[in-house]
């Protein structure tokens, strides 16, 4: 009888050990579906901000390309835009390398990149510029502020990142 048992014990045995192997085994899957999730949302980020740092050098191109026997040297570029809607730079192929400035955003693959323009406001001391302020301050005409936006779809929605900067009419 002592045989029949020992017999019966080694199949449970088994059976625990089995078990405690696919515990095991799920727990590593798991982790490396979280670390396979987590890696996919940062090369998505890293691309989007590609994108966004990119619009915002090429609007400092933009600003650069202007006449330089204009009071505004640069400016009359970014300027011209309205501020508050939505632009987006594309390469002009028509001459010299430039980039230009199209109404509306640009899709690039799962990406969708803009950037807009705003006035710049600042506390005023004795005819010196000071710090910016969202409103109620006096309008500083040789500072732009742009924001550069790109959205892109994930498995857990819409995300959106933002870059500001601001550009002044200074060489």
């Amino acid at each position: 009888m002592n045989n029949f048992n020992q017999k019966g014990f080694g199949l449970v045995e088994i059976i625990i050990a089995a078990t405690i192997g696919m515990i095991i085994l799920l727990s590593v899957a798991a982790y490396l579906n979280f670390s396979l999730k987590i890696a996919a949302e940062d090369i998505n980020r890293a691309e989007a901000l590609y994108f966004a740092k990119s619009s915002l050098e090429q609007a400092r191109s933009v600003r650069d390309e202007g006449d330089s026997g204009n009071k505004n040297y640069g400016y009359e570029n970014l300027y011209s835009l309205t501020f508050g809607d939505q632009y987006h730079f594309k390469a002009d192929t028509s001459g010299p390398k430039k980039w230009i400035s199209v109404p509306g955003s640009n899709t690039i693959g799962r990406y969708t990149v803009w950037v807009v323009l705003s006035d710049v406001y600042r506390d005023m001391d004795v005819g010196v510029y000071k710090d910016i302020v969202s409103s109620a301050g006096t309008l500083d005409s040789e500072t732009l502020k742009i924001t550069s936006s790109v959205s892109y779809q994930t498995r857990d929605g819409i995300k959106q990142i933002d870059l500001h900067e601001y550009l002044t009419n200074f060489k």
